[in-house]
């Protein structure tokens, strides 16, 4: 039968070691459509082959993160076909077509092949392939039941319907390279060998180990950077020539430089106490940026290896004999050049967790927190400087699978190439309408901070080629505006209708447009968030005078002093006659930062009430309409020049305010102080304003509508649940013993709000939350003119409106034994019914602008779910925004982890 097809498949890829044993695909409840997506982007099936035959596929010849890029999926999947007929010897009938696994549009063709690779020579010295030997004669001409359709035929359709999923979880389950364990070796394990000769007293405390593990993995670590130098470096300086050694040993003997006075340094600060350990981070953070050039070099290094490996039969003996007088021939010089990119980003994870054991009450607890701060700005650029060389290393192929793409690029200098244009976006096929014929033409699209460019795509080698890329158009955004299109009406969306979604792209002088059609409208969506996303990054309203640049050595932030991070169009640059100034995307329009070159954690704040900017107004000093998007889920706020809007939030570039009852977000840029203030806001929630001289109670629309808009709402008791379940923490009907079971074990802060099934509260509502370790219960009521309040003091028009403000807002205003404010919605920290565990949560302490799709900006005092840690040595964090429910990475950099208290 066709299900035993996948989960047989399944079964032997947890076998390879590819799928872990909990993956949704082995659950009792899996469809076939759970491995499929988590086939889809063509990574695991590589790692797949590597892990039958180690070296089978090169690294460097597919993308271990494809970010849910069409092109490099296709190469991956494309890489996968062709290894399987060059290295396991199936033949093309054998293989399927990659559009089959992309598409899903032939699953069963996929479980073919991978069957057909399960039972090659090869595959067999790891593992019996599927599905199972028969003990009866097989029937090579079984007929498919109807059954085998049902499970298959609508995997086209999911795959429209869901994106591919960020297989980032699975990605570390599958290859935890040898980096891994050479370091280990290296640096750890060695100082358990030989902890007898610690300079360190015999640890105690929990602070101690922490504290002996930094001093001995350093002291470990010097000693390999200088065992690299003595047993491959002198010996190999007249065996290599020297513009080949000078590539492959690049930075090495200046790191051992380095890190020998770094390590005396600490050792002291551990040792004698004389000098604090942070202070010793900070101090050699600039030092220490040498390791962004050792990251770009890296793949030269490796490659100049390879060759000169395969060029000189004298050379590959000599540097056999060096590697096993080093270590036994344990590891290859190759592995060990990755030793120091280890290191480097093993520095903020020890700190945190020596922090961490020091206790709140640690003498050094503000200096360790500075150097944290230093090496975890460092390990962020260090990662950013690798993902730009992959970026970069993608946009070369993309480019040159577009042969024509020089000759109309218009008005660009002769030397210009794709990577002036920013960074890849997004890209996928888009049918296409250019209103000066009115004709339309399916493209593939690809798009760009500064630039979409649109192919017509051409079949080259369904295996080995894949598609090349004739040039037809470029929109240069900077002269280009997105429209939005009416939805395809809902009868449309049933019927499942494709290339009925729309959006226009318009020139700015009104001299052309093109309408683009998507096929779904969650796909449409998606084109238009990267198109403003782009225009954002271009052409940031935060500041006019600010252009996005690229550094030639590494730059910090005029206002954060953090690194400005990879290694084109890092930042931003001051255009202003005379100025010097660079900054980060959510720095733009922030005065400099002139105080403590590492500038502290803020103090966390229980309340964010905006009551310090009460009584600010400001003057528009242009129309905004709402484009560029504030983005993070929040609502525009529309104006005309010279409106006057009252000021509700001031803390980053994006500022909130009133205007005629609606209140929203807008560029800081857009306008200025108003010295003389006109309007002022009454103390209550609500806004009081006259209508035909009599006066009357206004609300305005909040922020804190979910992701899909649903529209605030009145609450009475019909319909009440279907219009509020939309809602994280809105659990419906629940008496209160259930309420603090469900609560009990959830971190402090947790709250919801319920319809009470209790004796003489029955049909009202109740706020439920967890507090000091206790669950609490106050009730949610209701006066005559149909206005929600916890207190007679503060009134609400809408149970929504209610719960942002206590947001915002400690509830010890109303109620003294209360004092937080309301957290986590009981839904997000239940899971939400899906399938993401929730680690803990963390609270945003700078602002940060997210500069690709897959990211969440952040305001600071936001609050996330942590969903994964797994990037954490990549100083990233995967998470979902508590209050737009978006997910997406932030940095750990810009973030506190929450304590249950």
């Amino acid at each position: 039968m066709a299900t035993d097809e996948w989960k047989h498949c399944a079964d032997w890829l947890v076998r390879c070691n590819i799928l872990p044993e909990e993956h949704r695909a082995t659950q009792a409840n899996a469809s076939a459509f759970d491995l499929a997506q988590a086939l889809r982007d063509g990574v695991l099936i590589c790692h797949l082959l590597n892990n039958l035959s180690p070296g089978s596929v090169d690294l460097k010849d597919f993308s271990q993160r494809p970010q849910l890029s069409q092109f490099l999926c296709l190469k991956n999947i494309r890489t996968f076909l062709q290894t399987c007929q060059t290295h396991f010897g199936l033949s093309p009938s054998d293989l399927f077509d990659p559009l089959d696994l992309f598409e899903v549009k032939d699953f069963r063709k996929v479980l073919n092949t991978l069957s057909k690779l399960s039972k090659t020579p090869i595959a067999r010295r790891k593992c019996s392939g599927f599905p199972p030997e028969q003990t009866t004669p097989h029937r090579p001409s079984r007929r498919y039941t109807d059954e085998d359709e049902d499970i298959y035929g609508n995997l086209p359709d999911l795959a429209l319907r869901h994106d591919l999923d960020d297989n980032e979880e699975i990605y570390d389950h599958v290859y935890q390279e040898d980096d891994d364990e050479i370091y280990e070796d290296l640096c750890r394990r060695r100082h358990r060998r030989e902890s007898s000769v610690s300079e360190l007293p015999p640890p105690v405390t929990k602070r101690d180990f922490c504290i002996k593990e930094l001093h001995d993995t350093e002291k470990n670590y010097v000693e390999a950077l200088r065992m690299i130098q003595t047993h491959f470096i002198k010996p190999l300086r007249d065996i290599i020539p020297p513009a080949d050694r000078d590539v492959i040993f690049a930075h090495i003997e200046k790191l051992l430089e380095i890190h020998k006075k770094f390590q005396l340094e600490l050792q002291e600060a551990c040792v004698m106490g004389n000098k604090k350990i942070g202070e010793v981070f900070v101090k050699y953070k600039k030092s220490l940026l040498l390791y962004g050039n050792y990251c770009s070099d890296m793949p030269k290094a490796q490659e100049k290896l390879e060759d000169v490996l395969k060029r000189s039969e004298n050379i590959r003996t000599q540097i056999e004999a060096c590697e096993k007088k080093a270590n036994e021939g344990k590891f290859k010089l190759r592995d060990l050049l990755h030793v120091p990119m280890q290191r480097v980003l093993k520095y903020h994870l020890l700190l945190r967790e020596l922090i961490k054991q020091s206790g709140k009450t640690a003498e050094d607890k503000d200096s360790l927190q500075e150097g944290l701060e230093a090496m975890m700005d460092l390990s962020l650029y260090v990662n950013e400087v690798k993902r730009d060389n992959e970026t970069l290393q993608l946009i070369s192929e993309i480019q040159a699978s577009i042969g024509d793409l020089q000759m109309y690029l218009p008005k660009t200098p002769a030397n210009t190439t794709l990577k002036d244009y920013g960074r890849l976006q997004k890209d996928g096929e888009l049918k296409v309408k250019n209103h000066t014929d009115n004709r339309v033409r399916i493209r593939y699209i690809f798009l760009f901070d500064k630039v979409m460019l649109m192919c017509k795509a051409r079949m080259v080698d369904r295996l080995f080629s894949g598609e090349s890329y004739s040039f037809k158009e470029a929109i240069i955004l900077a002269v280009y505006k997105v429209h939005d299109q009416q939805p395809a009406n809902r009868e449309t969306q049933r019927r499942g209708e494709k290339w009925t979604s729309s959006f226009i792209m318009a020139k700015k002088d009104g001299s052309n447009a093109f309408t683009f059609f998507a096929k779904t409208e969650d796909t449409r969506a998606k084109w238009i968030d990267a198109i403003k996303l782009a225009l954002e990054n271009a052409s940031p309203p935060q500041g006019i005078n600010y252009v996005m640049h690229t550094f030639d050595k590494p730059t910090e932030c005029s206002v954060c002093h953090k690194l400005l991070r990879g290694v084109f169009f890092q930042g931003y640059k001051c255009t202003d006659p005379g100025s010097d100034i660079a900054v980060h995307k959510e720095c733009i329009g922030k005065p400099p930062n002139t105080g403590s070159r590492v500038p502290p954690i803020p103090a966390r704040v229980i309340g964010r009430s905006p009551t310090h900017v009460q009584h600010r107004q400001v003057r528009a000093l242009c129309n905004y309409n709402g484009t560029p998007s504030p983005g993070a889920g929040r609502p525009a706020l529309s104006f005309q020049k010279d409106d006057v809007i009252k000021l509700l939030n001031n803390d980053a570039q994006w500022w909130k305010g009133l205007l005629n009852g609606d209140e929203g977000w807008f560029p800081s840029q857009l306008v200025q102080e108003e010295n003389n203030p006109r309007i002022r806001r009454k103390p209550s929630y609500l806004d009081v304003k006259m209508k035909n001289g009599t006066p009357s109670i206004v609300s305005p629309p909040r922020p804190h509508s979910p992701a899909n808009n649903v529209p605030y709402v009145n609450v009475d008791s019909d319909g009440m649940s279907s219009q509020l379940n939309v809602y994280k923490w809105f659990v419906g009907p629940m008496d209160r013993d259930t309420a603090n079971r469900r609560l009990g074990n959830m971190p402090n802060g947790t709250f919801l709000i319920r319809v009470s099934e209790n004796p003489g509260r029955r049909g009202e509502l109740s706020l439920s939350i967890r507090y000091d370790n206790q669950v609490r219960h106050i009730r949610v009521e209701k006066n005559a003119e149909g206005l929600f309040y916890l207190a007679d003091t503060k009134f609400f028009s809408s149970l929504p409106e209610l719960v942002e403000f206590y947001q915002d807002n400690s509830l010890a205003d109303s109620f003294p034994g209360v004092d937080t404010v309301l957290k986590f919605p009981f839904k997000s920290q239940a899971g939400g019914g899906a399938n993401a565990r929730i680690l803990g949560y963390a609270e945003a302490v700078y602002d940060y602008a997210a500069t690709a799709t897959s990211q969440l900006s952040l305001c600071r005092g936001d609050k996330v779910a942590i969903l994964s840690k797994t990037g954490s040595d990549k100083g990233w964090w995967k998470g979902e925004h508590c209050v737009t429910g978006k997910n997406g990475y932030f940095p750990l950099a810009y973030v506190r982890e929450l304590d249950d208290d």
